[in-house]
């Protein structure tokens, strides 16, 4: 059972807690329930996936199927942590006023809650996305909710909005959501870039959910996802550039030349060893010489 003073100070939640009018009981029958009867089996559930999507990404490849497979970076999955499950309950109907969540409770918390079995794929560029959206589909048919892509504004429109509903965000986040069910359960598949990813894990651990309002957070959070968006721009214009504009490009760029730094460095610190050898042997010669000279007086 969960200690409910040392749980809301840990999560930093008093106040949204109180505010919530959640039962601490049910929440209590909520963790109990999770952590005895269903979260080893959806952690099996979450491993099924992942391999379900990584053996129809190789089939694909062992049957030639030209649908860029290989450019799936990762596929990974968890069953969310007990302590976190409590968390966004609270946080949920204390802090953002979510009338789904208002009704829960140990009956219904497994059918409210779509990503108790969450699945990240990660990709190289915006456009692969497509790529991962057609392994989805090959092994899920059918949607709990419209897939989802969240855009920031500015975004270039890459997404088939028949496909995925776009939602678009002033908060920096970017990410493809697909709810499915397996074995009776809710799955949320998350897709991203290798780059979105850093942007998610740094705000994940330094502005969501305690610090959403930290303007010094906010101006760099939002900082840092414009430059990953750069980011993505780039690592998709190299990937299109074909051989022969390549070496087109390689012609234009002949007279770049970049600093060899190790070098550099190497050069500096013998520079600096010098300097230091030379004042050592300096005051080596100064050393003698005043002891000569001493030597020199006492013997007047």
């Amino acid at each position: 059972m969960l200690d409910k003073e040392i749980f809301l100070e840990k999560y930093k939640l008093r106040e949204v807690y109180d505010k919530s009018g959640l039962s601490w009981d049910m929440l209590g029958d909520i963790y109990e329930d999770y952590v005895q009867n269903q979260y080893e089996n959806l952690q099996k559930l979450a491993n099924e996936i992942v391999f379900m999507l990584e053996e129809q990404r190789k089939k694909c490849e062992d049957d030639n199927l030209n649908i860029g497979l290989g450019t799936i970076h990762t596929i990974f999955g968890r069953a969310k942590n007990p302590e976190h499950l409590i968390e966004k309950i609270i946080r949920k109907v204390g802090s953002e006023d979510s009338a789904k969540y208002s009704k829960i409770s140990k009956k219904k918390y497994l059918e409210i809650i779509t990503d108790l079995i969450g699945i990240r794929m990660l990709v190289l560029a915006k456009e692969d996305w497509k790529i991962a959206d057609t392994l989805i589909r090959m092994n899920f048919h059918e949607f709990y909710e419209p897939p989802r892509a969240y855009v920031c504004y500015g975004d270039r429109k890459i997404f088939d909005e028949k496909l995925l509903y776009v939602d678009y965000t002033n908060k920096g986040y970017r990410s493809q959501h697909y709810i499915v069910e397996y074995h009776g359960y809710r799955a949320e598949i998350q897709v991203r870039t290798l780059a979105e990813e850093v942007h998610g894990e740094f705000d994940h651990r330094t502005r969501y959910p305690y610090k959403i309002d930290n303007k010094f957070l906010v101006r760099y959070s939002k900082i840092l996802s414009k430059d990953i968006s750069m980011i993505d721009d780039l690592i998709s214009t190299c990937l299109t550039v074909d051989e022969r504009m390549l070496d087109k490009l390689d012609q234009n760029f002949k007279e770049d030349r970049y600093e060899n730094w190790s070098k550099s460095q190497i050069s500096y610190q013998q520079e600096k060893n010098t300097e230091i050898e030379s004042a050592d042997a300096k005051d080596e010669f100064n050393d003698i010489k005043a002891l000569i000279n001493a030597k020199l007086l006492s013997r007047k």
